[in-house]
This record gives C-alpha cells, sequence and structure tokens, in this order.
C-alpha cells in the first residue's frame, strides 16, 4: 500500500472519501489498510482518509457512481492552512461575510471547499500562491497584487 500526504492546495477530483465508501459498501473504516495495491492519500494536519478511485480493488468499483465526486474540492480545514484564513469565517453562525465567498459541501460530516471555483470566481490560476488577511495588513496597491474579498478582507496572490 502506497500512503501519500497531499497539499493543502491539491484538488480532491481523482480520489474517493473512504469514510464514504465504507458507509456505501457498509465495510470497516480500517478495511482499506488490507488492500493490495491500493493508494490512500491524507492531507497535512489532517485524519480524513482519501484513496485513489484507480487504485481500488475491483470489487469496489461499482460503488464509485454511488459516492460524491471530490473535483475541485479540498478539506476546509486545507484551505485555511493554505490560505492563512481562520477557520471561524466557514462557518454560517459566525456571521462571516467571507462565508457566501466560497462554496461548502458537508460529505459524512467532513466539510469541503471547492477551491476550484473559488479561483474561477476571481478569475485566478490555479497555479497562483493565495493569502487571505485584512486588507489593513497589505502593501499599498502598486507593491502587492490583491483582491478585495469583504469590507475587511482581501486576498493577496503571486
Amino acid at each position: 500500500m502506497m500512503k501519500l500526504i497531499l497539499a493543502s492546495n491539491e484538488f480532491l477530483g481523482d480520489y474517493i472519501l473512504n469514510a464514504e465508501l465504507c458507509k456505501v459498501a457498509n465495510i470497516s473504516s480500517n478495511a482499506y489498510l488490507f488492500w493490495r495495491g491500493v493508494i490512500s492519500a491524507r492531507t497535512q494536519n489532517s485524519r480524513t482518509i482519501f484513496l485513489h478511485k484507480k487504485s481500488l480493488p475491483k470489487k469496489y468499483e461499482p460503488f464509485l457512481p454511488q459516492l460524491t465526486p471530490l473535483d475541485g474540492l479540498v478539506l476546509s480545514s486545507s484551505f485555511c492552512l493554505f490560505t492563512g484564513l481562520s477557520s471561524s469565517h466557514l462557518t454560517r453562525s459566525n456571521g462571516s461575510k467571507f462565508y457566501d465567498l466560497v462554496k461548502i459541501t458537508e460529505i459524512c460530516g467532513v466539510k469541503f471547499v471547492n477551491l476550484k471555483k473559488f479561483y474561477d470566481d476571481l478569475g485566478l490560476k490555479y497555479d497562483l500562491q493565495i493569502y487571505i488577511e485584512k486588507c489593513k495588513f497589505f502593501s499599498p496597491t502598486p507593491f502587492e497584487k490583491r483582491i478585495r474579498l469583504t469590507d475587511t478582507l482581501c486576498l493577496g496572490y503571486y
């Protein structure tokens, strides 16, 4: 078995959520540990396991259409790690205006952010490094590329 650590901004389109497969197939969440040739992955500082679609045993391939596609998604914790944003901005009850700017999906109790859509909505290329912080901490406009997201938050990119 091969274990990978995914980058915080790596889209999960080639993977499935292990917890969802286990729920649909009615198997143990640790079953993948005993499968030959499976590629498992997780992101930094996360215990959530993803399985590469093409490495699944043939026995479980019929379950693939029943699983939620993860195209363009990243874990919400990875999004926060990648952008420097506080996780409180991804909670509806917090009242943050930023919450409405991202598409949040929850699968089996795991929260995801659609990073691809976020890039597309802002017209940015996927290979750009982004960071989000209060606008008052940015340098004057010609020195730092930024996009105003809310009254107080700006996105910087390079």
